[in-house]
């Protein structure tokens, strides 16, 4: 390699321990936020090393084909260690800021959506309504015009009858709670 090549390699070592220590930052304030125990931080580290180490090999074999040197070395402690010491916490900032106004845009949508759903369903609501109101009233008028008529025929026709109108009503409560919906 030439000198012009080398010195491109380890600007590009450079870039990379850059992006990084952004990544290790990025990866900080999703830990803080998600609040992680030891379990989901051992988890979580295994998992942020892995694509580190993924992502600074491609960029490596991109760069320099992949040849490993002191100069690599120093290129991602010199960049990593220029992050952290001048750009973490303005980075983190942005990330946390950047963070919240993802989720704030989220909810926003999300509200948005809903109100034009309810607005968009409010007239099947209303004929909904209008139309299941009187039905359950009437339902509950007939049970209870079914109740009273029970409770006449039982002090009228005596028990034989009261046996056999239970097991029509048994039958019917099995036949009819097929058709009602389920709460």
């Amino acid at each position: 390699m030439t000198l012009a090549e080398q010195l491109n390699a380890f600007l590009l070592t450079l870039l990379t321990g850059l992006i990084s220590g952004f990544a290790y930052d990025f990866y900080r304030v999703l830990r803080e936020m998600l609040r992680l125990k030891k379990a989901g931080t051992f988890a979580g580290d295994l998992l942020f090393w892995l694509f580190l180490l993924v992502v600074v090999f491609g960029l490596l074999l991109v760069g320099n084909d992949g040849e490993v040197r002191f100069y690599v070395f120093l290129g991602l402690a010199l960049g990593a260690g220029i992050h952290l010491i001048f750009f973490s916490s303005a980075a983190r900032r942005f990330i946390y800021r950047s963070i919240y106004l993802f989720l704030r845009t989220i909810q926003v949508i999300a509200a948005g959506t809903v109100a034009f759903f309810r607005i968009l369903t409010f007239p099947f609501r209303v004929v909904f309504f209008l139309v299941a109101w009187p039905v359950a009233q009437g339902g509950r008028a007939l049970r209870l015009a079914g109740r009273g008529i029970g409770r006449a025929g039982k002090s009228v026709l005596g028990p034989p009858v009261h046996r056999f109108s239970g097991g029509l009503r048994t039958r019917w409560q099995r036949f009819s709670s097929r058709w009602r919906p389920r709460r």
